[in-house]
C-alpha cells in the first residue's frame, strides 16, 4: 500500500473540516457600525436607501421634529438635508423608496403614520421625487399627500414600504397582539381619501419596520428584538409571501430600534437607532 493511499482517509477527514470551516467563515455575516454624529438626528424612526443615488440613505426623525428628511451615505455622514415645504411632522414614523410604474421615475415616501392612541381620524404618506443630491440645503415644495383610512378602524403603525412589482404601498401596524398587514392598492389618490385594506396578519407583535428589496423578491420585518426575512416568489402577492415561514436574521439589540433598510442590492441591511441618554445614534449594516 502507498503512503498515499494509507493517509488518504485522513486526507478526505481534514478536506471535510476545511471546508465547513470555509463555508462557516464565508456565510457568516459581518457587521460594520459607525455613529452618526449629527446632532439633529436625535430620534431616527425611518430608514430607505436612495434608488436614483445608489449608496445614499434617507432617515428622518420622530413626532413633533421638523419636516426634514437628512441624507446619509453609508458610513453615518450627512451631506445633505431635505426639507418637506408646507408639510408638518405630526408623526413620521417611516420613510421608503419606490418607482412609479406609470412615469418609471424613483420617489421617496414618508409615513406619517403614527398614532399612539388610535385616535387620527385618518393619517397621511408625503411622497416627493428623488432629487439630485448637489447641495447641503434641498428646499422641494412639490410634495404628493396620501390620506388613506383603515378599513377596520385606526391603527398605530410604524412600518412602510413600497412593492417595486406592483406600486401598492403596505402598511403593517404596531400594537396588537397579531399585527395587520394593510394595502394601499396603486395607483393611489392625492386629492380623495383611500382605504388601506387589511390583507393578512402577522404572528407577533411590535412591529417598528420593514422593507423590500429593490426587485421584491425578499421582505424585512423589524420588531424591536428581532429582524424576520420572508422570501417572495415570482407569482405571489406581498401577502401571500408574509403568510410563509421567515428566516430571522442576526440583529445585534438596539435600546431604541426603529429602521431598517436593504442596501442598494438588496443583499445587506442597514438599521438605525434613536438617541437616548449617553447612548448615541449608531448606524449598523450587516453583510
Amino acid at each position: 500500500m502507498t503512503l498515499f493511499r494509507r493517509f488518504l482517509p485522513l486526507l478526505v477527514v481534514l478536506a471535510l473540516l476545511l471546508g465547513a470551516l470555509g463555508c462557516a467563515l464565508l456565510g457568516k455575516p459581518s457587521l460594520q457600525s459607525d455613529t452618526v454624529e449629527e446632532a439633529i438626528i436625535n430620534e431616527a424612526s425611518g430608514l430607505a436607501s436612495s434608488l436614483k443615488t445608489p449608496g445614499l440613505l434617507y432617515t428622518h426623525n420622530d413626532s413633533g421634529g421638523s419636516a426634514s428628511v437628512f441624507v446619509l451615505n453609508k458610513r453615518g455622514l450627512m451631506p445633505a438635508r431635505i426639507e418637506l415645504k408646507g408639510v408638518n411632522n405630526r408623526d413620521w414614523e417611516d420613510i421608503a423608496t419606490g418607482v412609479d410604474p406609470r412615469d418609471g421615475q424613483p420617489y421617496v415616501f414618508v409615513g406619517e403614520i403614527g398614532d399612539n392612541n388610535a385616535k387620527y381620524p385618518s393619517v397621511f404618506i408625503h411622497r416627493f421625487a428623488e432629487p439630485e443630491i448637489l447641495d447641503t440645503l434641498i428646499i422641494l415644495d412639490r410634495i404628493d399627500r396620501i390620506e388613506f383610512t383603515y378599513e377596520d378602524s385606526a391603527r398605530d403603525a410604524e412600518a412602510l414600504f413600497a412593492d417595486p412589482v406592483s406600486g401598492d404601498l403596505y402598511v403593517i401596524s404596531k400594537r396588537e397582539e397579531n399585527c395587520g398587514i394593510y394595502r394601499l392598492a396603486y395607483p393611489q389618490s392625492y386629492d380623495k381619501p383611500n382605504v388601506a385594506r387589511r390583507v393578512g396578519t402577522l404572528p407577533y407583535c411590535w412591529v417598528t419596520a420593514a422593507d423590500i428589496s429593490p426587485t421584491g423578491n425578499r421582505i424585512l420585518v423589524k420588531t424591536y428584538s428581532n429582524v424576520f426575512c420572508y422570501k417572495r416568489g415570482k407569482n405571489q402577492s406581498v401577502a401571500e409571501a408574509l403568510s410563509g415561514k421567515p428566516r430571522e436574521m442576526r440583529y445585534k439589540l438596539e435600546e431604541q430600534g426603529e429602521a431598517i433598510t436593504f442596501d442598494e442590492h438588496g443583499k445587506g441591511y442597514f438599521t438605525l437607532s434613536e438617541r437616548l441618554g449617553e447612548t448615541p445614534v449608531e448606524l449598523y449594516y450587516y453583510r
